[in-house]
This record gives C-alpha cells, structure tokens and sequence, in this order.
C-alpha cells in the first residue's frame, strides 16, 4: 500500500508540482492511469478523524516521488484549512482484488456488482434482504456508471481540458464529506477512493468526482460503510459527492 507522511514543505511542492504538469497532457498520461484507485488505510482514516474538526476535509492532488497522488489537508472547527508538520498522502495505484458495491433498496432488495481489477463491470445481481428506512446516498448502479465512464473517457476529458484552458478548470482539490471515512466500525477495514465522473447541469459538462467504497479487511468481502451514528440502518458501501476545486471553489 503506498501512501506517504509528507512534511508541510513536501505538501506544497507536490501540490505545485502537479500545477505545472496538469497544463501538459503528455505529463497528465504518465501521471494518470485511468483504471487505477487509492487505497486509504485504517491508519489514514485514524489520522483523518483524529485531526479533522470540520464536517467534510480536503483531498489535494499533487505529484510525489514521482506518482500521483491525493494529499489529505484537515479543516478546522470552522472549515479553514489547518496547518500541521505532516500530511498524509495516498498514491494511484492499481486494485488488487475484485470489488463488490453493494445497495440496499428501501424495501427487500440488494443490488450487486462487482467490479474487476482492471475496473470492468462484472456480475451483477440483487438478493433479498429485511427492510431498511433510509435511501442510499448513491446507487451501486450509478456508481459502476460513473466509474466506468472515468476510466474510458478521462484522458479525452484531460486532453480537452488543457488544449482549452491550458489545464486551468482541471481540479486542484476536492472537497470530501467527513462521512465518507466515518465508518464506525471496529472491524479493520480500509476505504478505498475511485474517480469517477459526474455530468453537472450547471455547468452543462462532466466533471470528476471521488468514490469512497468501504472494503472490509475479513474474508475479502466488501461490507455496509456506517456513514453517521444517527443515520439508522445502512444502505450502500459507497459514498460521494466529493466535489472538485475547480469549479466548486473560489480560485
């Protein structure tokens, strides 16, 4: 699992770094493989609740040790950005087994699919299960979509973006709900992050999104994400909307 503790002067020379190299889009096909994820450890996720005080923290993107990576930034009690000696940092890098997205309908129905290594929609099916009450905050059905749709049209979307706006709207952070890492459990499990993409109708385009999927560490098998103590029963394992800087920022 490679993910990195970078000191405050490390954090802003990968996130600069990646400023440069988003206006190149030779440098964006080295940096971004389109069917690769990260992996957020029970460690990092530790680290986040213990530092962040703000209903949602920030994901940087930047370059380290010559990878692409999200670069978490905490928030404090009032939404600003804290500064502490190290950040952690999460590479791109490949799934490692097969991932199963899991939701709940809100009457007796689960819907499955599992999606392959190399983020191709596999099996899919739905199972009976007891009654929940709370709907899902995003479909398996929708998210299979919108990662698929990532991973076959993201170059062509980075490509567009910087022979248009010499890679200017391309993100430089998102901003993530706390609830995404928030799973409540003492079972060991990881969170894993996917990009996928979302068609905005205020902007009339389409614009990348972060999937958070919580994937237990027993059995190999992908388990419910609780999302807030007081939200009942649970739903689906994944989560979004993290929503990405540009556009949703003042720049």
């Amino acid at each position: 699992m490679a993910e990195y503790k970078l000191s405050k002067t490390e954090f802003f020379e990968a996130i600069n770094l990646w400023d440069t190299k988003k206006k190149d889009f030779s440098e964006i096909q080295q940096l971004i493989h389109p069917a690769h994820i990260f992996y957020l450890s029970e460690a990092v996720c530790v680290w986040v609740k213990d530092n962040n005080e703000f209903n949602s923290f920030r994901v940087y993107a930047g370059v380290y040790n010559r990878s692409f990576v999200l670069i978490i930034r905490p928030l404090d009690e009032n939404g600003k950005e804290k500064t502490l000696k190290e950040y952690f940092a999460v590479e791109l890098q490949p799934l490692n087994n097969e991932l199963t997205l899991v939701e709940t309908d809100v009457v007796t129905t689960v819907y499955k699919t599992v999606l392959s290594k190399n983020l191709e929609i596999g099996k899919a099916w739905k199972e009976v299960d007891l009654p929940v009450y709370n709907e899902p905050t995003i479909t398996e059905r929708a998210s299979v979509k919108d990662i698929e749709c990532w991973k076959y049209d993201c170059l062509s979307w980075f490509f567009n973006e910087v022979h248009t706006t010499d890679g200017l709207n391309i993100f430089k952070y998102f901003t993530v709900p706390f609830a995404d890492l928030d799973t409540q459990s003492d079972k060991k499990k990881e969170v894993i992050a996917l990009f996928g993409f979302k068609f905005s109708s205020v902007f009339q385009k389409m614009l990348p999104v972060l999937i958070f999927v919580a994937d237990s560490k027993e059995n190999n098998t992908s388990e419910i994400m609780r999302l807030n103590q007081d939200q009942g029963s649970l739903t689906t394992n994944t989560r979004n909307w993290s929503s990405p800087c540009p556009p949703y920022c003042q720049m």
